[in-house]
């Protein structure tokens, strides 16, 4: 393995392998004076111009971050938390996106915060997981791992949980910051969000594994290896969702897996070449059927009352082109919205998947769609953009 050095000179732009030793070999690219490429002055930005074709979406308000945003908000009350790559954690009033609080770590942040009564939780590339008190953003709790965490940390009860880059899933007592328990198999590194349903922490890792892990001892329920020798096809990303005594994931080999919620065994495994998921599921607010997002742009809606697979339907309408954001999809108010690797959003009928509106926020991949009980939604993106978002149906 390795990557690609780029030295950019007065009169040369040259282009090196470096290997993951260290060693820099010598340049397969070399552009001087005479042969050097010719930049477009004026290149075609993005276009934002289909936002004017719905006029039912409208901005409530808007903020540039000053870094990247890696991960997702939450929202609790009036405050909506988030995070950004400089390793900040932050809050801010929903209503007007003006900021409430700010604590900054010593890393990068790719965790999204959750939250319990009193905390904000969230992870660190410095290897800690913070603990900070949800109205003022102080410092409460600073929790050990042996190495960097980009995962999302997850709240069951009086315990917080975090899967990190150490090959350990970690439990701490919310009320004092004690290790409860350790799982110490996890094989490579973790960076979802967790799913906590009955009992058990369900997770995916980098080493092609996917985790089910009782709160209450730490001890394995089940593990399931997807048997892909390539860990890039690992249900890693995915953000598993449960419904009917079943756990549905998908991930970057193109299949979507359903499991028996207790014992972990393969329901039903299925890779349709016509319609190629990958990460991006969700499910809808009755639990009766659970949505993905194919690699071209489109829809399924599969039906969770069956142990089968069966499509209820296929989204109809304007399609979102090649797609690959891992980012999940999420049902609210009979409206499914579908994130982009684009910058856009789409909204499509829960009932048939007919295509509703889009609306561009960003040139960056959306991480999050987060609906509120009302016709709002906030949306963030990976280059630093958050947006409010107000629809009149």
């Amino acid at each position: 393995g390795g990557y690609t050095l780029i030295t950019i000179d007065a009169d040369s732009i040259i282009l090196q392998e470096r290997k993951s030793s260290g060693e820099t070999l010598s340049p397969w690219l070399t552009f001087n004076d005479s042969n050097r490429p010719s930049w477009e002055l004026n290149p075609p930005r993005p276009d934002y111009s289909m936002n004017s074709h719905h006029p039912s979406v409208s901005e409530v308000w808007s903020l540039q971050e000053h870094s990247d945003m890696g991960s997702g908000m939450a929202l609790e009350g009036k405050k909506l938390f988030y995070t950004n790559t400089a390793g900040e954690i932050k809050a801010l009033d929903a209503s007007n996106g003006q900021p409430v609080w700010t604590f900054k770590t010593e890393g990068k942040i790719y965790s999204t915060p959750t939250l319990d009564e009193n905390n904000v939780w969230c992870a660190s590339s410095d290897s800690y997981l913070y603990g900070l008190d949800i109205q003022t953003g102080g410092l409460r709790f600073k929790l050990k791992n042996d190495k960097a965490v980009v995962s999302s940390p997850a709240w069951s009860e009086n315990r917080v949980m975090v899967a990190g880059g150490d090959g350990h899933c970690r439990a701490w007592n919310t009320a004092t910051g004690d290790l409860v328990w350790d799982f110490d198999s996890v094989k490579n590194f973790v960076v979802t969000r967790p799913l906590i349903k009955d009992g058990v922490i369900y997770f995916g890792s980098w080493g092609n594994e996917f985790y089910a892990i009782d709160i209450e001892t730490g001890k394995s329920r089940w593990i399931w290896n997807s048997g892909q020798a390539n860990r890039m096809f690992s249900p890693a990303q995915a953000v598993p969702v449960a419904a009917g005594g079943r756990i549905y994931l998908a991930s970057p080999d193109r299949y979507m897996t359903v499991h028996d919620e207790k014992t972990g065994e393969v329901i039903w495994r299925y890779n349709d070449p016509a319609n190629r998921v990958r990460e991006s599921i969700g499910i809808s607010e009755d639990g009766r059927t659970v949505y993905a997002k194919t690699m071209d742009g489109n829809i399924l809606a599969i039906d969770t009352t069956l142990p089968e697979r069966k499509v209820k339907w296929i989204s109809l309408g304007e399609t979102m082109g090649y797609e690959l954001a891992p980012t999940p999809l999420v049902e609210k108010n009979g409206v499914v919205f579908a994130p982009t690797d684009k910058g856009m959003i789409y909204a499509y009928r829960a009932s048939d998947g007919a295509f509703l509106w889009k609306y561009r926020i960003s040139a960056g991949l959306i991480n999050m769609i987060l609906p509120t009980d009302g016709n709002e939604l906030y949306v963030s993106a990976m280059d630093g953009r958050l947006v409010k978002l107000s629809v009149n149906y």
